[in-house]
């Protein structure tokens, strides 16, 4: 395993120094997407959800060939993509950003149905699959927040 999926599977080791290294990775994609969004509109994001998911499914399959666990808590390039994917539901509105953490740290932690399914997937199509579906979820959650006002 060469020193660069390492970087990249564990966001630059952040996955490493924390105690909760699903919601460090979370918290960094936050100002991340929002800038991309924000400077560079919806379509850059959505290419760079997809671009990752790809990249990420590579290296964590790599990851994983050199590591006896089947989903080590240091990975959070995961949790980076699911994050970014809920990001492309926000509205223009800053309280958006903060449900739109909450709501995806909510459905990734509590493994709530179909997360759970997902998660079961072997491999890293199930390490990437269970924060794509959570930051999906989070999304719809966001868009029905948004038509109700």
């Amino acid at each position: 395993m060469t020193k660069y999926t390492i970087y990249f599977c564990t966001l630059f080791n952040l996955g490493f120094i924390s105690s909760m290294p699903g919601t460090l990775g979370s918290l960094v994609a936050i100002p991340f997407g929002y800038l991309i969004l924000k400077y560079h509109g919806i379509w850059l994001l959505i290419f760079t959800v997809i671009t990752l998911i790809i990249i990420s499914f590579f290296l964590i399959s790599k990851y994983l060939q050199m590591n006896e666990n089947n989903d080590p808590q240091e990975i959070i390039i995961d949790e980076f993509v699911g994050q970014l994917i809920a990001l492309i539901f926000i509205s223009d509105q800053i309280i958006d950003l903060f449900a739109c953490f909450f709501l995806f740290r909510l459905f990734d932690i509590l493994k709530i149905f179909p997360v759970n399914k997902a998660e079961k997937i072997p491999g890293a199509v199930g390490v990437i699959a269970d924060d794509i579906v959570a930051g999906l979820m989070a999304g719809t959650i966001l868009i029905i927040f948004n038509i109700l006002g």
